[in-house]
């Protein structure tokens, strides 16, 4: 193991526990609390190293995308506490959901030394334009939560002309003493061009409501101008534009962001404001659309006397020092409105008494200086206090206090014992509860320092381009790592709205804090300011627990691409030495193992593109066992979409780069769409074949009903739940409060309440929730039985149960019955009532077809088991064209993506070499490289380099 490693290992590890005892007093009291406090370093050593975290970050080519365009991405599986590439997991989870959460594909990538690459292409048929968010984890990072999963938000642009490229201008402000909102907007083609004298159809819209209608035509420039009152009370404020034609539609937001409804919010540094300790108080100002939004102001106590001044320096954050606070004392932040009010917000109450931690951090200075305080109240009591210091969840210092004839103690702590990243302070009770915790950022300039050169001056287009990389750490000598480098044209992509995000500001930075960081490499400008606003974000914002959660570890490290499970019989008791069998149709693969003394087996999958296996279990003579299979299935996490600020979608406001973008694709789209001379293009005839179920107990027969969804759709669902499939593939079926009918003629209420219970199992006229599509209360019936007939006590919460429970790969087919086209054979078979009275509820039926076929009570095949995962994603090669002397200039000419490599290994020597070919017109490339070492060193570099220009070829 080289040197520097194992002095790495050590430093996390061991080296960084420095005890220290402040207290000089009763010293014979003292010695239990350093045990104690060498047990709890001990205790997360050890936890640390048998339990630690990962972390992913990801690299892009880019940073939008447009449809039948490709993603191209490199992934670095990181262990959490040395910034090592990680050897735990050995299969890396990436899904693509929209931005209401909805998964659109799933990709399994096997990871080789903690790194791995691929790519996703973007299809019309899977993907439509707009906002998709990234995320990436392993099944080891689900036991600590899913804030410590990777997300990436990118838009995807649309390359057919059904869409408009939209300026929105929007101003607030009072006409008349009244509120008024005005929006200028300007409507161009994806070409780029003016939309000129058309009319649009205009809704403004707050949330599904409808205030204002009405139809403009646009001016000579493709411009309009909206005036009107929004109501006192409004949200999700937006303008529905739509052609006449109807062939076009836009949703403008309307970002008011009323400075009136910002959200401000008061943290004192180490957590609370203690009577007669000064204070460090940081405060974070959010808009309505969830971004950062400058303020400033005054704080008062409870008679109006001023008592301090503060104004944010950066996205709303700041802070200043509170002096003099007393107990019982009400202190009021006020801040200046745009029309002359003032609005004020409460400050923490202040406590009697307690602990302060303050923590000087200076850009320029190599220690902290720490300042620990107490009140009156707990000078007394002569308490025992532990104050700890964890970096990436690792114990780095530790210290044993008491306040014994003192009030403060001030120490200062060399920044060497810190690694580069977050710090947190915490400081607790002798039982560990934590009382305070402060985050600080320490930066020792570590990172690799990455340098590319060419070998000449200047670049002409269509020149083959040979990069040199050369990558040393901070003392200068060469490393050997793995990094990935994009290139791409200035004139198509805007590398700028990456907004500094890359593997330092990820690992170090935002994967550390909870919620959403804006612009991240503002921080790290090397500046007074950018060193203030980093200290007042980790003040305001809170962090990401790495530590191992209370529950235990729940998922399993998946370490390869392989199926394991367990054979028990009817007692469930493990059985031992039994043949498993795993067999593949397509193409015909024939594995078997057997079980061991646990009953436990397990199987290594080949490589296929879309595989299914049936496992069996059989005795030795070959004869099925009456057993059931327990398979170590994948189940997808449920997710909340993480909160980000809102978002304007892609075409409004977007830019020229942009707008150039969409331009560039609109036009490849037309030239791939061009016929030949002569030749007539015929309009496209869809045949579309019946689906059936085989097997089904439809009324109506197989395959007759609303919808039909057969054996290959639910197949393409894999390991989707039939809850979820049905709530993403049934518009309108949902999970809602059910409402017995109102004002029934008394001659049939009491049968229409026994049909109503029958349904519900209620036994009182009371609201219970139950499926719905559309407004139809839902029947499901499993393999013909309705959950009724299996088991009259069912409630909504057995059958939602039994939803969640079925993978959509268990399921035959769905067939929907909603209309009276289908579910009138239903009604009369299954409705008590006699069909002349009238119905006060119309119902859909829904039928479901198992593989099984054994109904509500249907479970896997007896020694039986279908096993289909999700394939391995392997990545295909970036295509670099080669280009002749008598190569037309539009050859392969529509490159956003100029060069993409995703797996640079440095020598010994920390050198590596890249060859590409610019492309045939002159431009400015932007080149992003960034990776890691095998010490846990992290690198970044953002260049620039000219292609076909006079100007020196790299800056």
């Amino acid at each position: 193991m080289p040197a520097v490693l194992v002095k790495r290992m050590l430093i996390f590890c061991t080296v960084f526990c420095v005890l220290i005892v402040l207290a000089v007093n009763a010293r014979a009291q003292i010695k239990p609390a350093q045990q104690a406090l060498l047990k709890i370093k001990a205790q997360s050593d050890s936890m640390n190293k048998n339990f630690a975290a990962e972390k992913v970050h990801m690299q892009f080519d880019k940073p939008y995308y447009a449809l039948g365009d490709t993603i191209w991405f490199k992934a670095w599986l990181i262990n959490a506490p040395s910034l090592l590439l990680s050897a735990k997991s050995g299969l890396l989870h990436v899904e693509i959901a929209t931005d209401s959460n909805k998964v659109i594909q799933q990709f399994l990538l096997p990871v080789s030394n903690g790194v791995t690459w691929g790519n996703i292409a973007i299809n019309d048929k899977d993907y439509k334009a707009g906002t998709y968010i990234i995320r990436a984890y392993t099944n080891w990072m689900r036991n600590f939560g899913d804030k410590t999963f990777f997300y990436k938000r990118i838009n995807i642009t649309t390359t057919y002309e059904d869409a408009w490229l939209i300026n929105s201008k929007v101003k607030q402000s009072l006409v008349n003493a009244k509120p008024n909102v005005q929006a200028v907007l300007q409507f161009k083609n994806l070409d780029n061009t003016a939309v000129v004298g058309k009319p649009v159809n205009l809704r403004v819209m707050s949330g599904k409501k409808a205030l204002y209608k009405q139809v403009m035509d646009t001016d000579l420039y493709g411009s309009m101008d909206i005036n009107f009152t929004p109501p006192q009370k409004t949200s999700d404020l937006y303008i529905i534009a739509e052609s006449a034609t109807k062939d076009k539609r836009s949703i403008i937001p309307l970002n008011l962001n009323n400075p009136a409804n910002i959200d401000l919010q008061f943290m004192p540094e180490g957590g609370n404001l203690i009577a007669g300790l000064p204070s460090v108080i940081g405060f974070k100002a959010i808009n309505e659309n969830g971004n950062g939004s400058d303020v400033k102001g005054i704080v008062v106590d409870s008679k109006g006397q001023k008592i301090a001044d503060f104004a944010s320096t950066h996205k709303g954050m700041g802070s200043f020092i509170l002096n003099g606070i007393r107990a019982g004392e009400l202190y009021t932040a006020k801040i200046n409105l745009p029309d002359r009010q003032t609005k004020t917000y409460l400050l923490p109450v202040v406590k009697a008494t307690g602990l302060s931690l303050r923590i000087d951090n200076l850009l320029t200075s190599d220690s902290l200086k720490l300042t620990i305080s107490a009140g009156d109240e707990l000078l007394k009591r002569r308490e025992t206090y532990f104050l700890l210091a964890k970096a990436r969840g690792v114990v780095c210092y530790a210290a044993v206090l008491n306040f014994i004839d003192k009030r403060s103690t001030t120490r200062v702590l060399t920044k060497n014992l810190f690694p580069t990243g977050i710090t947190r302070f915490i400081l607790t009770t002798e039982s560990g509860l934590a009382l305070n915790e402060r985050m600080v950022f320490i930066d020792h300039k570590d990172q690799l320092d990455i340098k590319l050169k060419t070998p000449v001056a200047g670049i002409a287009t269509k020149d083959s381009v040979l990069m040199e990389l050369a990558v040393t750490d901070n003392t200068t000598k060469p490393v050997l790592g793995n990094f990935a480098l994009s290139v791409t044209d200035d004139a198509l992509v805007n590398i700028d709205t990456l907004q500094g995000d890359n593997v330092f500001t990820d690992l170090l930075l935002s994967s550390e804090l909870k919620g959403y960081v804006e612009q991240p490499g503002y921080y790290f400008g090397n500046t007074a300011e950018s060193w203030r606003a980093l200290d007042n974000l980790l003040l305001t914002q809170g962090w990401v627990n790495y530590d191992v959660p209370e529950k235990g570890i729940t998922y399993k490290t998946e370490t390869d691409y392989s199926f394991s499970g367990k054979l028990t019989n009817l007692f469930n008791k493990p059985i031992t030495k039994a043949k498993i069998t795993m067999l593949s149709l397509k193409p015909v693969i024939a594995l078997d193992t057997v079980t061991n003394t646990k009953g436990q087996f397990k199987f290594w999958l080949p490589l296929l593109d879309t595989p299914a296996f049936i496992i069996k279990a059989a005795r030795p003579g070959g004869k099925t066992i009456n057993a059931s299979i327990t398979a170590d299935e994948f189940k997808l996490p449920d997710f909340a979409a993480p909160v980000t600020p809102l978002q304007n979608p892609w075409y409004v406001n977007a830019g020229d780069t942009i707008a150039g973008y969409v331009k560039q694709n609109v036009g490849l789209k037309r030239l791939q769409e061009r016929l030949p001379d002569g030749v007539r293009s015929l309009n496209e005839v869809v045949i579309k074949a019946k689906k059936v179920v085989k097997g089904s107990n439809n009324l109506n027969g197989p395959g007759n009903a609303d919808l039909v969804f057969d054996e290959k759709d639910m197949e393409k669902a894999g390991k989707k739940s039939m809850l979820q499939f049905l709530e993403e593939n049934v518009k309108g079926f949902r999970e809602s409060a059910f409402l017995f009918p109102k004002n029934l003629p008394a001659s049939i209420a009491e049968r229409v309440l026994a049909f109503e219970r029958r349904l519900t199992g209620l036994e009182s006229n009371v609201p219970n929730n139950w499926f719905y599509i559309g407004s139809r209360p839902a029947v499901i019936k499993i393999d013909g039985v309705e959950f009724r007939d299996f088991n009259p006590a069912t409630q909504p919460d057995d059958i939602r149960e039994f939803l969640k429970s079925r993978s959509a790969e268990e399921i035959k087919g769905i067939e929907v019955n909603a209309t009276s086209n289908y579910n009138t054979k239903y009604m009369i078979r299954w409705h008590d009532m006699p069909m002349e009275e009238p119905s006060y509820h119309e119902y859909a039926f829904i039928e479901i077809t198992t593989r099984s076929g054994q109904g509500p009570a249907s479970s896997a095949t007896v020694g039986v088991y279908l096993h289909k995962p999700l394939p391995l994603s392997l990545p295909q090669q970036f295509y670099k064209p080669k280009y002749n002397v008598t190569d037309a200039p539009a050859v392969n000419e529509n490159r956003s993506t100029i060069n993409w490599e995703p797996n640079i290994i440095t020598d010994a020597g920390g050198h590596a070499t890249v060859k590409f070919n610019a492309a045939s017109k002159p431009s400015t490339y932007t080149i992003i490289t960034q990776g890691v070492d095998y010490n846990g060193n992290i690198g970044y570099k953002y260049q620039k380099i000219s292609i076909g220009k006079s100007t020196s070829a790299l800056k």
